[in-house]
């Protein structure tokens, strides 16, 4: 009897080290809960319409704050006051020269932002959240006529930018912003998916002007 006991408590044994080996090999939730990192894409909302790209780093504060930063790529935030400006030089000069001018403008931009993210709920595998943050706004504007293709150059040195969005005499523009975000986070193994929604406030323009920011990003945990 003694010796059938000792014979099944070695394959017990065994099973119970391979097991306890094989669980410190994987990562838990908890080694998974220290930040995360995801790329994005998605859709400016503003007086245009286009599309964003991002990049966002996060490292979890305590149990329910998370510190971010974030880069994003929007492809034209060209505003409706800057639009009627081109729309009226382009009557001028047709107007002067008998010739149809038109001309179209975009401006590109970079912001990066960083601040805090307070979490709603810390499930394991939903987190639902808002907070937000300053952030700086760079500006390049680019003007096309529709025959003579990029007059950028002659038309901000000859015109300005009456919209005071970008400094024509500058290849881009630096301008404060500040962000309000909110979203949910999904988690699942090291997989990190952010749903999230920003709207954004720029500062020192000629007019208020805000814009949104629809993205979904899909990264790693850490």
């Amino acid at each position: 009897m003694t010796g059938f006991r000792r014979f099944s408590f070695v394959p017990c044994l065994v099973l119970l080290t391979a097991t306890a080996a094989a669980a410190q090999g994987r990562p838990t939730s908890t080694d998974l809960n220290h930040g995360y990192i995801t790329g994005g894409a998605g859709a400016s909302f503003g007086d245009q319409r286009a599309a964003t790209f991002s990049l966002e780093i996060a490292e979890r504060l305590n149990r329910r704050t998370e510190a971010y930063v974030a880069f994003n790529y929007f492809d034209n935030l060209f505003t409706d006051r800057a639009t009627a400006d081109l729309a009226e030089l382009s009557g001028l000069l047709s107007s002067i020269n008998g010739e149809p001018w038109i001309f179209r403008g975009r401006d590109r931009g970079l912001g990066f932002s960083g601040g805090a993210k307070y979490l709603l709920s810390n499930g394991p595998s939903v987190r639902p959240y808002v907070g937000g943050g300053p952030g700086v706004l760079n500006v390049s504007r680019t003007v096309t006529e529709q025959s003579l293709g990029d007059v950028s150059d002659p038309v901000l040195a000859t015109f300005g930018a009456p919209d005071g969005f970008v400094d024509a005499a500058k290849l881009s523009t630096f301008k404060p912003m500040a962000e309000f975000v909110a979203g949910v986070g999904l988690a699942t193994g090291r997989t990190y998916v952010d749903v999230g929604y920003r709207f954004r406030k720029v500062f020192r323009v000629n007019e208020p002007f805000t814009f949104s920011q629809f993205s979904v990003g899909v990264g790693m945990r850490f």
